[in-house]
């Protein structure tokens, strides 16, 4: 029975490779392929299409990287005349990443094995690759350096390859195989109208690859990709406990409760006492890495650490320029930090990573995996961790990822070191009003950062605490938002510390502090003209009440006047009734009188 060593053999591969392509294998030391490699090359260099999920760092770039290569061979060197001849500008191979880093490095592995392939009279590499990504010069640019060079294989970004598509100069007509890397990422609703459009400006007799450690995630955007019967490798493992996992075995995953007035002391101390030549730090927002890399090699006296930073706020050039002095960094006695966002967390291959830490989970949490898939590539140890805030709901974090198959052991945090830190950071804020101000900035990014949880019942705003956070971007005072609600205990005017005079809290920067000055007079002259316009508005608004008053008096007597009147003539009108009666009463006595004499009259003479 054949081991699996033997098994994975490049020698046992289900389909026949060009000579210069199985040397170049050999010569970069590939001894052995992985699971992914042995099932996807045969059906991608073959007519497949594929889907593939397999974990990180198993090797996939290298499971497209050959089958592309394999088919553009055939179309160069076939000795039968089976393909016509490549025409001029014609393109047959378009390979996308969704970020300019990725694209970069997976180029790098392209041009790695093109050293081992047939040269042309100037002894350069016949097939050629060019890089589309934006930032890097402009499309017009990127249109001559195609006709000058004749590139067969294009690697972009979604959004400078439809640029360049634009123009009539590049054929596609010819194309051979597209390949979408970190698909799952490409189809989501960020990338997924500029791919579709792609796709569908490239001929449909061609083959398709899609691959991601979390492809599923894609959903069925997948069959808007233009694909006939794909078929689907998944490549899993099993962790210790021989449970199924979405982690290659060589990675151990853990997780480790931190105060968070305590996770830069905790990270500081990591970094100083544990082993490891090359380690990943992930922030939540390019300002926190800014902000952290400045304070670190500010307060870090230490040659052993060598700090990098890379985020999206950088130039394309600056972030490429980085990555590049991180990944060739080999001194022995030194150990390589890169501070980084989720824009070094897809696809990056750097080698001799050991550790990757995570000052905080990631919002989505597919891109947990592949943060943690920076380490243990290639069946090398690695390790990554993850700090939860302690005493929150963030514990059922660790079982929300056993859902998805990725599972963690606890850490326990190590004795810290550290100590006069927080002293050390209120002396560098103190320095450089700037310095506080990109603090808040961090300050508040992160809150932002912490609200977009896509498991929201678990990173709760209201469970949050930010004393403790604020302290920990090092903040002199906290800032007035909305999430403030929610602190208990809220210091007086928000100041965590000794009150400092903000009038005097100056920039190092002279030009900046000049400008400050200027605007403080200016805001204090604003200040006192406000407020003899607040006198002024004061002075008439009571001139107007005054006169309200008056109205108001005068009203009020008019209506006692009006009072009196009515009470004066209902008085008249009830004399003249009395009086009216009065008279009745006596024209009824004469009446009666009368009556009376005239009886009288008669009565007399009756007595004759």
């Amino acid at each position: 029975m054949k081991s699996s060593t033997e098994s994975l053999s490049w020698s046992n591969l289900r389909c026949e490779l060009f000579p210069w392509l199985t040397q170049a294998i050999q010569s970069l030391g590939h001894p052995t392929m992985t699971p992914v490699q042995a099932s996807t090359i045969p059906l991608l260099t073959g007519n497949k299409d594929v889907i593939v999920e397999a974990v990180t760092g198993s090797g996939k770039t290298l499971a497209f990287v050959i089958p592309v290569l394999e088919k553009i061979s055939k179309r160069l060197y076939a000795e039968d005349d089976e393909y016509e001849p490549i025409k001029r500008n014609h393109v047959l191979a378009v390979i996308l990443s969704p970020t300019r880093e990725l694209a970069k490095q997976i180029q790098m592995v392209f041009d790695q094995i093109l050293v081992y392939s047939p040269q042309d009279d100037d002894e350069e590499p016949i097939i050629r690759t060019q890089l589309l990504v934006g930032s890097l010069g402009n499309v017009r640019e990127d249109l001559d350096k195609f006709q000058e060079n004749q590139p067969q294989i294009l690697i972009a970004t979604p959004g400078r390859i439809l640029d360049f598509m634009s123009s009539p100069i590049p054929k596609f007509s010819s194309l051979e195989i597209v390949i979408l890397d970190e698909a799952d990422k490409l189809l989501d609703f960020s990338f997924e109208t500029d791919v579709i459009r792609i796709l569908k400006n490239l001929p449909k007799q061609r083959r398709t690859g899609l691959f991601s450690a979390t492809i599923s995630s894609a959903g069925d955007t997948i069959f808007r990709t233009g694909m006939n019967n794909p078929v689907k490798i998944k490549v899993n493992t099993k962790n210790f406990l021989g449970e199924q996992q979405n982690a290659p075995s060589s990675l151990t995953l853990s997780y480790m409760f931190v105060e968070p007035s305590e996770k830069i002391r905790t990270l500081l101390t990591i970094l100083k006492e544990y082993e490891f030549k090359k380690v990943i730090v992930y922030f939540p927002t390019c300002t926190s890495v800014k902000h952290f890399y400045q304070i670190f090699n500010y307060i870090v006296g230490d040659s052993n650490l060598q700090f990098f930073s890379l985020h999206g706020q950088l130039t394309t050039k600056s972030r490429l320029k980085t990555l590049e002095k991180f990944i060739l960094g080999n001194d022995v006695n030194t150990k390589y930090v890169l501070m980084t966002t989720d824009v070094a967390a897809r696809g990056i291959d750097v080698p001799d990573v050991d550790l990757v830490l995570q000052i905080d989970p990631p919002t989505d949490p597919n891109v947990f995996l592949h943060r943690c898939g920076r380490t243990g590539r290639a069946n090398k140890v690695g390790r990554a961790i993850v700090f939860l805030n302690n005493q929150t709901q963030e514990e059922d974090y660790i079982g929300f990822m056993e859902v998805k198959n990725i599972f963690m052991t606890e850490l326990k945090s190590p004795v810290l070191k550290f100590d006069n830190l927080p002293k050390k950071i209120r002396k560098y804020m103190l320095e450089d009003r700037s310095r506080h101000e990109l603090a808040i900035k961090s300050y508040v990014g992160f809150i932002r950062y912490y609200s977009k949880h896509i498991a929201s019942s678990i990173f709760r705003l209201a469970t949050l605490d930010y004393l403790g956070i604020a302290k920990m971007y090092g903040l002199l005072r906290l800032p007035k938002m909305p999430e403030s609600k929610y602190i208990k205990n809220l210091p007086i005017d928000g100041w965590l510390g000794d009150v400092i005079d903000m009038d005097t809290y100056a920039y190092s920067d002279k030009l900046q502090e000049k400008s400050r000055l200027e605007n403080l007079e200016n805001e204090k002259q604003l200040k006192i003209d406000n407020a003899k316009k607040r006198k002024e508005l004061k002075i008439k608004n009571e001139a107007w009440s005054s006169k309200t008053e008056h109205k108001e008096s005068k009203h009020d007597r008019k209506e006692k006047l009006k009072r009196k009147r009515e009470a004066i003539e209902k008085q008249i009108e009830n004399e003249e009734l009395n009086q009216e009666e009065t008279q009745k009463d006596w024209k009824d006595m004469i009446r009666q009188k009368k009556k009376q004499k005239i009886s009288t009259v008669q009565g007399s003479f009756d007595d004759l």
